[in-house]
C-alpha cells in the first residue's frame, strides 16, 4: 500500500506518517510548518551568498533542509539530529523531494554547553537533552536504570527505550564545518540558552552571522535575547509570543 504524503504550499513533501495530529491540524490553517517563522527564514535563506552556509541544529524531518535548499540550491547545508529515528525519517523525505544524503552533512550529536555524553529525552518532536536540575536528575537515574539492564540484575520495561548520545558544543560544531555560518537555525526543545553558552567564541567572533532560534518560554527567550545582545548582535526580531505556531522567535546579526 502506498504511503500517504502530506505536500506543503511551498512544495517539500514529507511522509504523512512521520507527523503528528497537532501538526496536521495546525496545517489546515497554514499549510506549512511555522507560519511566522518560515517568512523570516525564506527572506534569510534567499541573501545568503551563493556559496555560503547554513545550518540547521535540530533539523528533526528534515523540513528546513528541504526549503533552504528549494530556495537556496548552492548554499552548503549542515544538519544536526541526534535522534536517530528522525534522521531515518530525514533521509527518507529527503529521497521524496529528489534530494540525497550527498547534498548535507548530517552531525549526530546533540549540541549543548559541554563535550561528553548526555541521556537523550526521547519523545518524539518534543526529544531533547536535559535543560534543568529536575531532568538531569531524571537523566543520572535512567542511566543507572540502563546500567542494572544490561548486567542482568534489572528487567527493562517493554518498550523502553533510554538513548546515550554524545555532545558537543556550539564551538566545536562551528569548528568541524570550519568556515563562517551565514546562518545558524536552532529548535532544541528550550535547551537553546545552553547552546548559547557552548558558543561564547564563535558568538564573540562573529564566526555565526545569523541566528534564527525557535525559543520554549519566556525567560528562555530573554535570556537568549540577553547572551546575544551581550555578545554584539542586533535583535531583529524579538518575539516571544506567536500565534501561528509553538515556538517563540528571535532573529539576531553581527
Amino acid at each position: 500500500m502506498d504511503r500517504a504524503i502530506h505536500t506543503f504550499d511551498n512544495g517539500v513533501r514529507v511522509y504523512d506518517d512521520h507527523l503528528l495530529d497537532e501538526q496536521r491540524e495546525r496545517y489546515r490553517k497554514h499549510n506549512v510548518h511555522e507560519a511566522e517563522e518560515e517568512n523570516i527564514f525564506v527572506n534569510l535563506i534567499q541573501r545568503i551568498p551563493v556559496n555560503g552556509c547554513f545550518v540547521d541544529v535540530g533539523a528533526a524531518i528534515g523540513y528546513y533542509l528541504i526549503l533552504a535548499r528549494k530556495f537556496a540550491p548552492g548554499v552548503t547545508i549542515h544538519a544536526v539530529e541526534p535522534l536517530a529515528r528522525h534522521r531515518a525519517f530525514l533521509r527518507e523525505n529527503l529521497v521524496l523531494n529528489g534530494l540525497s544524503d550527498n547534498d548535507f552533512t548530517v552531525h549526530l550529536e546533540g549540541l549543548t554547553s559541554s563535550v561528553g555524553n548526555e541521556t537523550f529525552m526521547d519523545r518524539g518532536f518534543g526529544s531533547r537533552l536535559p535543560r534543568n536540575e529536575r531532568d538531569r536528575r531524571i537523566s543520572l537515574s535512567t542511566r543507572w536504570k540502563r546500567l542494572l539492564e544490561r548486567i542482568g540484575l534489572r528487567q527493562p520495561k517493554p518498550g523502553s527505550q533510554v538513548l546515550i548520545i554524545p555532545t558537543i558544543t556550539l564551538d566545536l560544531l562551528v569548528g568541524r564545518i570550519g568556515r563562517q555560518v551565514d546562518l545558524l537555525q536552532i529548535d532544541v526543545q528550550g535547551l537553546e540558552v545552553e547552546v548559547l553558552k557552548g558558543g561564547t567564541q564563535s558568538m564573540a567572533s562573529g564566526s555565526v552571522r545569523n541566528f534564527l532560534i525557535g525559543t520554549h518560554g519566556l525567560p528562555i527567550h530573554q535570556e537568549c535575547v540577553a547572551r546575544l545582545r551581550a555578545a554584539g548582535y542586533t535583535i531583529e526580531v524579538d518575539q516571544p509570543d506567536t500565534t501561528e505556531q509553538p515556538d517563540g522567535i528571535i532573529l539576531a546579526r553581527k
